[in-house]
């Protein structure tokens, strides 16, 4: 199996990562490295002394911190034969465990063909309080200590397995380990954890964390060790990875004059895989829908580009009259479905319904759309 391991800078966190991988790996594999950019003069060293343990099966180096060279450089080393592969980000340190090899346990995990994303458990006691961290750094504001110590993040609230639960998913897995189906995340497109993870749930799949596989999140202590972290730049990077960030590129990059961006959403009606298009009249569709076990409100996904909502949109509803009766704003809509937002609702592009017959419905937003969604994991850095 190949590991891609992503470094940019902080030589220590790289050497604690190389170091845990390098001892608690015992299954074959390919570890390629991908250093992005790095300005620090430590990391050069801390990469040679791992290439002298021959650990290291290639070294890339990168020209440029851009997250669309790190995923060209990591599809143009996977073939048809990696059903797999593994993601490591260098502020992970592995723990130790009573289950053998990290990399064996996360691909038996990984048999069952519909789990096409898994994590492992983030041990917890890393997190930094905030008076801790207002002590270890006075000089940052209120908003910046939150943001050093990721204290938002859904791992902080410690969530925690059944006995016995090997797999569970209490929220997405987190990007800086992971496990990945190719064939999946081919067809999803590479982007953001939770940008993917809800794609590939879109797609038919699942995602979930190892409970087995645990590891220590050094980015967690970046007060103490690099308090000058630039977290501006880090959150600017990781907007870049998400699915909007790359249809605002794709407008920069011209594809609203080549016709590729239209605000025609395609909405239609899927019951049981079989395609059903509407009688349409302006904003209004309606659907005759025949017994189905799974229908869904279908569409193409854009964005709300130039504005503050990150969020994969598909189209904004002012009514959903099913089988009669009046449900847009049923709390029974939950896959697919946004909260109401005052007199409408909208879709993340693919809104599962209950079983009905009847559909009519309007109509009252839409957003920009990629005719043809680029897909990063498939192309090819120039």
């Amino acid at each position: 199996m190949k590991i891609f391991i992503l470094s940019r800078n902080r030589p220590i966190f790289l050497w604690a990562c190389l170091d845990s991988l390098y001892r608690h790996t015992r299954t074959p594999c390919r570890f390629i490295l991908i250093d992005s950019a790095s300005d620090d003069p430590l990391i050069r060293p801390v990469i040679e002394g791992f290439e002298r343990r021959g650990m290291l099966a290639e070294i890339v180096w990168l020209k440029r911190n851009d997250a669309t060279m790190v995923r060209a450089a990591i599809v143009e080393r996977l073939d048809e034969t990696d059903e797999l592969f593994a993601f490591i980000e260098s502020d992970v340190v592995l723990l130790p465990g009573s289950i053998g090899c990290w990399v064996a346990r996360m691909a038996e995990l990984m048999a069952d063909p519909r789990l096409a994303m898994l994590g492992s458990l983030i041990d917890p006691d890393d997190f930094v309080s905030l008076d801790q961290a207002r002590i270890a750094a006075p000089h940052l504001t209120e908003y910046e200590l939150r943001d050093i110590t990721h204290h938002e993040d859904p791992e902080a609230r410690r969530h925690r397995p059944d006995p016995g639960q090997a797999v569970f998913s209490p929220h997405n897995p987190a990007g800086r380990l992971l496990m990945i189906r190719t064939e999946a995340v081919r067809r999803a497109g590479g982007a953001t954890d939770s940008d993917l993870h809800d794609r590939l749930f879109e797609l038919g799949y699942t995602t979930g964390i190892s409970t087995e596989v645990r590891h220590r999140h050094l980015s967690l202590l970046n007060v103490y060790d690099y308090p000058a972290y630039d977290m501006n730049a880090r959150n600017a990077y990781m907007y870049s990875l998400t699915y909007k960030a790359q249809a605002e590129q794709a407008i920069m990059a011209g594809l609203e004059q080549s016709g590729r961006i239209t605000t025609e959403p395609d909405l239609h009606v899927v019951a049981d895989g079989v395609r059903i298009d509407a009688e349409r009249l302006d904003r209004v569709y309606r659907f005759t829908v025949p017994d189905a076990a799974e229908i869904t409100l279908t569409c193409r996904r854009g964005f709300a580009l130039q504005s503050v909502d990150r969020r994969p949109l598909g189209v904004s509803l002012g009514s959903l009259i099913l089988d009669g009766v009046e449900r847009l704003f049923d709390p029974q809509l939950q896959r697919g479905w946004y909260p109401a937002e005052s007199a409408w609702r909208w879709t993340a592009g693919r809104a599962e319904l209950p079983q009905v017959h009847s559909i009519e419905l309007t109509v009252v937003g839409s957003v920009s759309y990629q005719t043809d969604p680029i897909e990063p994991m498939t192309d090819r850095q120039p």
